[in-house]
């Protein structure tokens, strides 16, 4: 068909058109046609070759696009602009992974909030306390809004103190950047009156998970206590926290056993449940847990 409409075009003359004008008209119909015909015939083409042989097509199309360009980024970042939040992503972003990665490329930082290359939002970083390179994973004020799923991610672009906020979902991923066996978590409550309360910091292994939905991970060991508590039933059990998705039950991330019957230890409260500000923590000594605050460092060792 291609070349029947191709010798059409070259040999074709209208004894009825004397006018050139229509003449030329004419001609570029044509071309029109051949144009079109051209394409079916190269999609029918493509329609007919394999699928792989298709995908290795469009892999070579897109293998000679031009490549993004590469993040500017700075190795002495100052935090973002705390009254900014919903942050965006600034034009220049900090020349690191995880807050760890900033601390060790030595200089000061300051705490605050910080967008790292490759990590999709922004998070706070705490180099004050504990050796510093803490990354804040989830901030609790208040039971207001928290189920099984806004406890994986809410308000991803505004870490907060004093906001509910939560970036659980991507705590595995900051977990992996370290090289080491182990890793650290920190639980802070009552953070509303001052740091480093009702809590403490722990070693875990790195095959464990922020997001495990069992109780079944108990090979934590505590290296620092925040006043003096003891693990029990009625408190913090001996066991990473963990996502409760049973339905019915009040606590929604906690380090009970068994949430059902007693949630002493609960970090999280379904927002339907009442009577306590927030979660039933510690009896007798921290009843409520207030504000709590957990964090992650992933380790080299």
């Amino acid at each position: 068909m291609e070349r029947a409409v191709s010798n059409a075009l070259d040999h074709w003359r209208p004894p009825f058109l004397s006018d050139s004008s229509q003449l030329q008209t004419r001609i570029e119909a044509l071309e029109r046609d051949l144009a079109e015909v051209k394409l079916s015939l190269l999609q029918e083409r493509q329609a007919a070759q394999p699928p792989e042989l298709n995908s290795e097509l469009d892999q070579e199309s897109a293998s000679h696009q031009e490549p993004e360009p590469e993040p500017t980024c700075s190795k002495a970042p100052t935090p973002l602009p705390a009254d900014q939040a919903p942050h965006q992503r600034p034009e220049v972003l900090a020349c690191a992974r995880s807050c760890l990665q900033l601390r060790d490329q030595g200089g000061a930082p300051q705490d605050g909030v910080y967008w790292f290359t490759g990590m999709p939002v922004p998070v706070y970083c705490d180099f004050s306390h504990d050796g510093g390179g803490w990354t804040l994973l989830l901030t609790a004020v208040s039971r207001a809004g928290w189920d099984v799923l806004s406890v994986l991610s809410r308000n991803h672009s505004s870490p907060s103190f004093t906001e509910n906020y939560s970036i659980l979902h991507y705590a595995d991923a900051i977990r992996d950047l370290g090289t080491g066996r182990r890793f650290a978590y920190r639980i802070e409550t009552q953070a509303e009156k001052s740091r480093q309360q009702w809590g403490g910091v722990w070693l875990a292994p790195r095959s464990y998970s922020f997001v495990h939905e069992s109780p079944s991970q108990t090979d934590v060991a505590v290296v620092r206590k925040f006043n003096g508590w003891n693990y029990h039933d009625n408190g913090i059990e001996r066991r990473m926290p963990w996502v409760n998705t049973a339905g019915g039950q009040p606590a929604v991330l906690t380090t009970s056993a068994s949430p059902g019957s007693s949630w002493w230890g609960t970090m999280v409260t379904f927002h339907g449940s009442g009577g306590f500000d927030h979660s039933p923590w510690i009896h007798p000594e921290s009843t409520r847990s207030g504000t709590v605050l957990y964090w992650i460092r992933e380790e080299l060792l």
